[in-house]
């Protein structure tokens, strides 16, 4: 024996399944309070690791002056001053966060309009044929993305671009991996399970585009990785960037602590001798009517 706990792979699977059939869908509302809480800290941890990355995007839509543009899952508001440069006239952003919303509005509020709202929900709600240029940084996943497309494709006029950048699915699988590790040994401490739909990669979203009714123009994919000291250090980057959105309320507030102790520890095993190197995976593509 070496001291090691068990894990009970079947018992987590049955757990897995139960909430995943049986338990209510707490998604939405779980990576809103998320968010909320580490809007301050936001543009200081994730928009400054994949700034880069968010204005290629914008670049490459070949924005022109006087295009009437939406901005989904707009967080903070980078991307949506970022586009509102481009078009020389307000740009509207849509989220579902306050706290994200409320940063938002106090950097860009005098240039950019910006609405809290569910992004399918908003998309519905907008005239047909009635916008030049939508774009989704970093929030396709938490939607429904084929849902998503099509909204974006019927509100979208003759010749009006899509832009579009998310991690992928296998984003962050390396800890990723050490947290279903961690459930494996405690099933009983699961509560909540995410239910998010990010995509594979570039060719699926070409795909997905294709089916919704529009012409991929380029599609490419990449990925930025950054290294922590120790795995509670990890874990804190995990939160502060929302690459992790929703996953703290995994466990009750009562198992947490121990809870990401434990993950913390597993982290640092399956690291040992090696920097812990946390690697976000990415997608971008622009698609048009």
């Amino acid at each position: 024996m070496n001291g090691r706990p068990r894990k009970h792979v079947f018992r987590f699977l049955g757990r897995v399944a139960r909430l995943w059939f049986f338990a209510p869908d707490r998604t939405a509302e779980l990576v809103e309070r998320s968010y909320d809480g580490i809007s301050g800290g936001y543009d200081e941890t994730w928009t400054h690791h994949m700034r880069d990355r968010t204005a290629e995007l914008i670049d490459r839509l070949d924005i022109r002056p006087g295009s009437c543009a939406i901005d989904l899952t707009c967080g903070t508001g980078f991307a949506t001053q970022l586009v509102a440069e481009h078009t020389r006239q307000a740009v509207v952003g849509v989220d579902c966060s306050a706290g994200m919303l409320a940063e938002a509005r106090a950097r860009y509020g005098p240039v950019c309009e910006f609405v809290q709202s569910d992004i399918l929900d908003y998309l519905r709600a907008q005239p047909a044929e009635s916008v030049d240029l939508v774009t989704c940084c970093w929030g396709l996943g938490y939607s429904r993305p084929r849902a998503v497309l099509r909204q974006i494709k019927r509100i979208l006029r003759r010749g009006g671009k899509v832009g579009i950048i998310d991690n992928s699915i296998f984003s962050l699988h390396e800890v990723m991996a050490c947290s279903i590790l961690t459930f494996m040994e405690q099933p009983e401490k699961l509560q909540n399970l995410m239910h998010f739909r990010f995509l594979t990669g570039g060719r699926l979203f070409g795909l997905y585009m294709r089916l919704s009714g529009l012409k991929p123009l380029a599609l490419w994919s990449g990925e930025k990785a950054y290294t922590a000291a120790t795995g509670r250090d990890a874990i804190a980057s995990l939160r502060a960037t929302g690459a992790a959105a929703g996953f703290e309320f995994a466990a009750s507030p009562a198992d947490s602590p121990a809870v990401f102790e434990r993950f913390a520890r597993i982290i640092e095993q399956r690291y040992t001798g090696r920097e812990i190197r946390i690697v976000h995976r990415y997608f971008a593509g622009i698609g048009q009517k």
